[in-house]
């Protein structure tokens, strides 16, 4: 136990020192043991002091007086560029508010989780073999394929989109009825129509987060 608790205390120093509010596990290895480390890695997520974001990637964090919730110590657009540094990557915001981390000639699958704030990877060869649609990036997207509800809202929220009806779908609507098929429509399928029109999404985007929030409803029943 005493040994566990040095080691912590020898880790807390170490990341306290540190200027930028992201940690990689690499950076504390040299202090102990893998089993140490992880040990001790835990113990301060525990208390609060740090955040996981993905494997080997932590945050310092602190715990929010009224919620009690632990969150990162500064917001996600800069752990976004702080993440980007330290991989040794360079990351871009896409229109959609997407942090993108663009890592040349290597490939990256580490998953990272920044609040609310969705990651996506380029690298040259995707960049090489992907077809470019007018209006939007060039890099192949990769769509959340869990909690896809909430991404559709906060995404129309970001971009202070809300769906209005249009004659146009009234018709569509009627004319469905009257051949006899079930009209088969919600809020989430709105918003992604009106997130299209508005020019935040391309068809495929659209049709690929529709296929995604499906799939994890069919999927939840």
């Amino acid at each position: 136990m005493g040994s566990k608790m040095k080691l912590t205390d020898r880790m807390r120093q170490s990341i306290r020192r540190r200027s930028g509010p992201v940690v990689l596990r690499s950076d504390l290895a040299p202090l102990g043991s893998p089993s140490q480390v992880s040990e001790a890695l835990r113990a301060l997520q525990q208390d609060g002091e740090l955040i996981r974001l993905g494997l080997g990637v932590y945050a310092k964090a602190h715990r929010d007086e009224a919620t009690r919730e632990v969150v990162p110590v500064v917001d996600s657009q800069t752990l976004g560029h702080e993440v980007a540094r330290k991989l040794n990557a360079q990351v871009t915001d896409a229109a959609d508010g997407t942090v993108v981390l663009d890592t040349g000639e290597r490939r990256m699958s580490r998953k990272l989780s920044l609040g609310e704030q969705p990651v996506r990877y380029i690298n040259n060869r995707s960049r090489r073999g992907a077809q470019p649609v007018q209006g939007h990036p060039a890099e192949p997207v990769a769509w959340p394929t869990a909690n896809v509800e909430t991404y559709v809202r906060s995404l129309a929220r970001r971009h202070g989109v809300d769906y209005k009806a249009t004659p146009a779908d009234h018709w569509a609507e009627t004319i469905t009825r009257l051949a006899g098929d079930e009209v088969r429509s919600g809020p989430v399928q709105d918003l992604l129509v009106a997130l299209k029109r508005a020019g935040k999404l391309s068809k495929a985007d659209m049709a690929s987060l529709l296929v995604n929030y499906l799939r994890e409803r069919k999927q939840g029943v």
